[in-house]
This record gives structure tokens, sequence and C-alpha cells, in this order.
């Protein structure tokens, strides 16, 4: 076949399917223009009312209460909470502990069932014993032997400066009435001596003449010691010897206070109690640090499995 007859029947192939194009077109030319017509929808005239939707609850279910087993009462075994079990090498007894559970009603009903006792803090918790510094303080010194100077910290601005013997420090209303600085022996532990130098100086107040001794390995504190208490909101409040504190049904009156060991005496007072209890608060120890499982021996024997329902002899101790 030639080239000329492949183009013809090319063409009259493509004409052939204009053709064909158009007359579909003409054809659905009538439902396409169906689409724009508006359709009228007969209403009753009643105004819209919403209907609240019910939501199917399904039944729940829970585990049946455990019950005490043949050792005790207090021996009972939940699905995954064992009681905490002690034993006494000296008496040869066990001792247990039942287990805390709380338990969640189903999703509408208000809780029923035991739950575990809320945190309650203490009124008071010591936080710290504080007392202000004095205004000038001897932090350190400079220099050789024979020509020492001392290192003084304005403790008012944060400053420090070089000073000795005569140096007056108007913005403090003192002056600095003598310093020295002395090397010394000091037998440490094993019996070996080392030579050290220590530093101090005497300071006079210009006002009221009194004086002040200081020293570079020490910090003077001048005025009334305070104290800083967390209350049982969380708060943390800072109060001095003869505050009164109220929490709730009490009264607390701040006391004597001890910087070191910190330590603080209340009296507390209330309608409900005969007479006024007095209290030494110390700084409460800090948490104890998470128990770390050490790492198991690969030849070791296989522990007990733990927390047997129906086995008292399973669980640890």
């Amino acid at each position: 076949m030639s080239l000329k007859a492949k183009d013809k029947i090319f063409l009259a192939l493509g004409g052939l399917a204009l053709v064909l194009t158009t007359a579909w077109s003409f054809l659905q030319q009538s439902e396409i223009s169906s689409l724009g017509t508006v359709v009228s929808v007969s209403t009753s005239g009643r105004a819209y009312e919403k209907k609240e939707i019910k939501v199917a609850m399904p039944p729940s279910q829970s585990w049946a209460k455990a019950g005490a087993q043949p050792a005790g009462e207090k021996w009972i075994y939940n699905v995954f909470t064992p009681p905490k079990i002690f034993y006494n090498t000296q008496t040869k007894q066990f001792t247990v502990i039942p287990p805390e559970l709380v338990v969640v009603e189903p999703i509408g009903n208000e809780p029923t069932g035991p739950v575990l006792p809320p945190v309650v803090r203490p009124d008071l918790e010591l936080v710290k014993v504080t007392q202000p510094l004095f205004r000038l303080q001897l932090v350190g010194y400079i220099g050789s032997e024979g020509n020492y100077r001392g290192t003084f910290n304005n403790e008012l601005t944060g400053k420090t400066f070089f000073g000795t013997t005569g140096r007056k420090v108007p913005e403090l209303n003192l002056e600095i009435i003598k310093f020295e600085a002395k090397r010394r022996k000091v037998v440490v532990a094993g019996g070996s001596t080392i030579i050290e130098v220590t530093a101090n100086a005497v300071v006079k107040d210009t006002q009221t003449g009194k004086e002040y001794h200081l020293d570079h390995d020490k910090r003077l504190a001048e005025g009334k010691p305070t104290v800083t208490f967390k209350l049982a909101d969380g708060s943390e409040r800072t109060f001095s010897t003869g505050d009164s504190i109220a929490c709730g049904d009490f009264n607390y009156t701040v006391g004597e206070l001890k910087l070191e060991p910190p330590s603080a005496v209340v009296t507390k007072t209330g309608a409900s109690l005969p007479q006024p209890i007095v209290e030494t608060l110390t700084v409460p120890p800090p948490p104890a640090p998470a128990p770390v499982s050490p790492p198991l021996d690969p030849d070791s024997p296989t522990p007990p499995v733990q927390g047997n329902r129906g086995n008292p002899a399973a669980a640890p101790f």
C-alpha cells in the first residue's frame, strides 16, 4: 500500500471521529440544559427543630473484687497489684500491706469505689534560715610579704576594691583602721605542715564609732536572721522572729532561729488545741533517689514469677 493511501485512511478516520463527537454533543445538549433547571421543593412551613441524638453507651465490664486469702484479710491479690510483703528475720513472720486501688466508674457515673488519699502538705516547711551580711566584707588579699593589701567587697553595690590601713570608704561610712596578712604554719591531716596566709582587718563605723573584725575566709553577718517557709499552697514567704502566720484554723508564731544547722522554733495555736504546741522545724532531707536495678547476670538462676493472684508464696517479699 502506498504512503498516500495510508494518509487518506487516517484522514477519513479523523473526519469520522469528528462527526460522531458532534452528533453525541448534540444529543446530550438537552440533558445538560436540564441541570440548570430550578427544582421547587414543597415544605411543611414549620420552623426547624433540633433533635437530640442519643449516644449508645456500651455496657461496662470490670474485674470482680479480689477476696482475701486464707492467710488473713490483708492478703489480697488484685489482678495486677499484689500486696507488699515483708519478712522479719528475727520474729520469723511476714508482714503484709494490702494494695490500694483507684476504681474508675463508667462514663456518666460518679466514682463510688475507694480512691487513694490525697497528698497532704504540712502547713509550714522550712526552706532556709539566712542572715544579712555586713555591708563590707574582706574576701582575699594580694601582694607579697611586707606589702599585702586586702581585697574588699562592697555588699551594697557588689564592687570590689583593694585597700589597707587608713583607707576610707565614705559611701559605707566606714574606715579601715587596721589590716594585716600573716604567714603561719598549719598542721594538716597526716602530720604534714603547710604554710598559709591569713588576712584580717578592723573597720570602724565613722558615725557610731563601732568597730567590726573581718576575716578573709569568713563572712561577717549583721542584723536579724530571717526564715523562709514553704506554705501548704506551695508558695514561699520570708519571716522574722515574732512574726505570726495564719494557716487555716491554726496560727504559728516564729520563735528562735538558728543558722547552723538551719532550724526554726514555731508555736502552733488554734481553737481546737487545748494548749499551744511548740515545734522545732528543720530543713527536710532531699528525696531518696529511685532505686536502680542491677544488670542481670546470665549465670544467675531465673527469679520466680511475681504477682500470682492465686498463690501467695509466689509474691515478692
